[in-house]
């Protein structure tokens, strides 16, 4: 997102509790530091007129950092909020919405009471989730939901950075807009893997990993996390994650990236 704002002339001022932050390339200032840190929120808010909001994937206390940063973003009335959220937020089945439905509606409470301008961004699964460099060099991709159903709509993350740049670039025009942002109809990661075995000439397996096992191999430990995960691992696997790609055509103007170009991009191919 940030290099798709930089890239069309945007001055950046990027923030992380990550440190690596102040490597991003052509942006006009990084800001280290907690966002749960309220004199941080107001901090950052000093540094803004727009700001683009993208809240951490599992996180117990996402719904209370975020609304207490659109609160303070209100008062002082910047020009506009957007929210990067996450699609179908009323699904119930998964952590990580749950959250993002908090937030979208404390935004819109707030708003409707303030004036604030605002737009939500709703994209669905994005194609990073297939690393295409791992996959050449591990010549398989591990995922903990079935590989042979078609459950998953995806989406390029350069696609959504794209519709982001229009957003912020005419609060006026995009203002109290809800976007689901689809690019793909469902792929299983059968055919993804399928499709990267077309492009490079490899043999890559797709394989099915059980998420305990899959979050065990991952290190990764963190009790909301593993919850979050195990949550989507179960949503998808009953029910996948669908939506509709017009919208997002709509916005850019072209068809959305499809797959395939999104890996020949990533290999440089």
């Amino acid at each position: 997102m940030v290099k798709g704002l930089v890239d069309r002339g945007f001055d950046v001022v990027a923030t992380d509790i990550n440190p690596k932050v102040k490597d991003l390339p052509g942006i006009k200032k990084a800001m280290v530091g907690d966002l749960g840190d309220l004199a941080f929120q107001k901090e950052l808010i000093a540094n803004a007129d727009q700001i683009v909001y993208i809240p951490p994937i599992y996180n117990a206390q996402d719904d209370q950092v975020a609304n207490s940063f659109i609160d303070l973003a209100a008062k002082a009335k910047v020009k506009q909020f957007v929210l990067i959220s996450v699609i179908h937020s009323i699904l119930s089945t998964l952590l990580q919405h749950t959250t993002k439905r908090k937030i979208e509606e404390h935004l819109l409470y707030t708003a409707m009471s303030t004036g604030m301008p605002y737009t939500i961004l709703k994209p669905t699964h994005y194609m990073y989730n297939f690393p295409p460099q791992l996959v050449m060099k591990t010549n398989e991709y591990d995922m903990f939901f079935p590989v042979d159903k078609k459950l998953v709509a995806w989406v390029d993350p350069a696609d959504v950075a794209e519709v982001l740049a229009k957003v912020v670039g005419d609060p006026e025009k995009y203002n109290k807009a809800d976007y689901e942002l689809v690019g793909t109809g469902l792929i299983s990661n059968q055919e993804c893997v399928d499709m990267f075995n077309e492009v490079t000439g490899k043999d890559a397996k797709a394989v099915y990993v059980p998420i305990e096992k899959f979050l065990d191999m991952m290190h990764i430990n963190d009790i909301v996390s593993r919850n979050g995960l195990t949550h989507l691992a179960d949503t998808y696997t009953n029910w996948g994650l669908d939506g509709n790609t017009s919208v997002l055509e709509w916005l850019l103007g072209r068809k959305p990236t499809t797959f395939k170009q999104y890996l020949k991009r990533e290999l440089d191919l």
